[in-house]
């Protein structure tokens, strides 16, 4: 019986533990998602994917998977995380595969090959003890200037969060928000940033650095060994000058042993991105440009894989608890990507001005429109107060004085019946009621 009675103890002690370290463990909650990317991959029911995107913070900011399901019904998700590189893919391959033997593996590469503390923290953290997770954890601690040593709060993530517990608050207990993982940090849903100083592109090629050369073709052999046939993704961010240089001659490298490239480095155009409108910083988009490349990538894995349409309630309400979130940030038609012509640009608007009881926004003429609608926003979103096939400005007499509104416009063109919305000015303009 005293045995029974000391094993029963540790038994509750080691529960009671690993209860503590999951919610001790460190979790960005709004500013990187990386935690919820990994978490929410091992809710998702087995064999259940039409694809699984593999890679960085490039990979969740510029992918979503509800807006793929929204639109076309497949089921996507996302096995990333922040400052995931090259020595992590292979590893991170490794996990899809026990879920998700047969969903088609895109795998968004960016120059990152040398990972920190904090990205291999993002990554192994919420991954299920295996031998996969050491195998990585030791390839990370056994490289030069690293020590095995340094891998105890990874190996028992307890020992490093133990003190964490004075700075929690309610939101740590909050493991499943019951969106899939789809990003809501505020940068990602309020933020327009103008990228286009810093784009740079080249046609020369430039030898890649040792690490980066071994750790790819590292990755090439175990797909070759394990007969993957995944899909390398090269996103449009903005490269410096030998991070372009090197990404062009890792793509004659990954092309020479028999696998396809996206190498969308320069497809600004093609995926109609802004460079001006659908970034939140140099190396992701906003939310506005997430929908563009989530159309553009959804499409290309219909096209790859006999997908299923399905209607998932579990899905569902997920959406429907997203679109919550977002509605204050993007308008109510600009997610639905059936019926959107990206290359549609949005008015220019001239000016914003007050006279007595009454604010008038003006705006130009934009090619190929045929209306235009007029959008709101008192601090909760824009909502639609006005539309039009020709004129070109809106007097707004609903005013209150002391308030502050915000106005934007968005294009539409007709269609065969139907209408195409095109694109608008997400800040737009303000002005302040006197």
């Amino acid at each position: 019986m005293p045995l029974v009675r000391i094993l029963c103890f540790f038994l509750v002690l080691f529960l009671l533990a690993g209860t503590a370290q999951f919610y001790l463990q460190y979790r960005e909650r709004y500013n990187d998602n990386s935690s919820f990317q990994i978490i929410n991959f091992y809710k998702e029911e087995k064999n259940s994917a039409d694809a699984v995107f593999v890679g960085s913070s490039c990979t969740f900011a510029f992918y979503s998977p509800l807006f793929a399901y929204e639109n076309y019904g497949i089921k996507t998700i996302n096995y990333s995380s922040s400052g995931m590189g090259m020595l992590a893919y292979r590893y991170a391959i490794e996990e899809v595969r026990k879920t998700q033997k047969d969903a088609m593996i895109l795998l968004t590469v960016t120059p990152n090959y040398e990972m920190q503390y904090l990205g291999v923290h993002f990554m192994s953290d919420y991954m299920p003890f295996s031998k996969n997770k050491i195998d990585f954890l030791l390839k990370y601690f056994t490289q030069p200037g690293e020590s095995v040593l340094n891998s105890v709060g990874f190996f028992v993530p307890i020992v490093e969060y133990h003190d964490r517990w004075a700075e929690m608050d309610k939101d740590d207990f909050i493991i499943d928000e019951g969106i899939k993982g789809a990003t809501r940090h505020q940068y990602y849903l309020g933020t327009v940033n103008d990228i286009s100083e810093a784009y740079y592109r080249s046609d020369e090629k430039m030898e890649l650095p040792e690490k980066m050369e071994v750790l790819m073709k590292d990755l090439l052999d175990y797909l070759d060994e394990n007969d993957e046939n995944i899909i390398f993704i090269f996103p449009p961010k903005t490269y410096k000058e030998d991070e372009y240089k090197q990404m062009s001659k890792l793509y004659d490298l990954i092309t020479s042993r028999g696998y396809e490239v996206l190498d969308l480095r320069d497809s600004f155009e093609d995926l109609s991105l802004s460079m001006k409108q659908d970034f939140y910083d140099i190396n992701h988009t906003n939310i506005h440009g997430s929908i563009k490349y989530t159309d553009h990538l959804a499409q290309y894995v219909m096209k790859q894989r006999n997908c299923t349409v399905t209607d998932d309630p579990k899905w569902n309400a997920a959406l429907e608890k997203y679109h919550e979130i977002i509605s204050a940030h993007v308008l109510d038609v600009e997610t639905d990507m059936k019926n959107r012509d990206y290359d549609l640009q949005f008015p220019v608007l001239s000016s914003i001005k007050q006279e007595n009881d009454t604010v008038t926004v003006n705006w130009s003429e934009t090619p190929g429109a045929d209306g235009y609608i007029v959008y709101r926003n008192e601090g909760n979103g824009f909502e639609r107060v006005f539309e039009t096939d020709t004129d070109l400005l809106f007097s707004d007499k609903d005013i209150e004085k002391g308030k502050t509104y915000t106005y934007t416009v968005l294009s539409y063109r007709e269609d065969n019946g139907r209408r195409l919305y095109g694109n608008y000015d997400y800040k737009g303009l303000t002005i302040e009621v006197k």
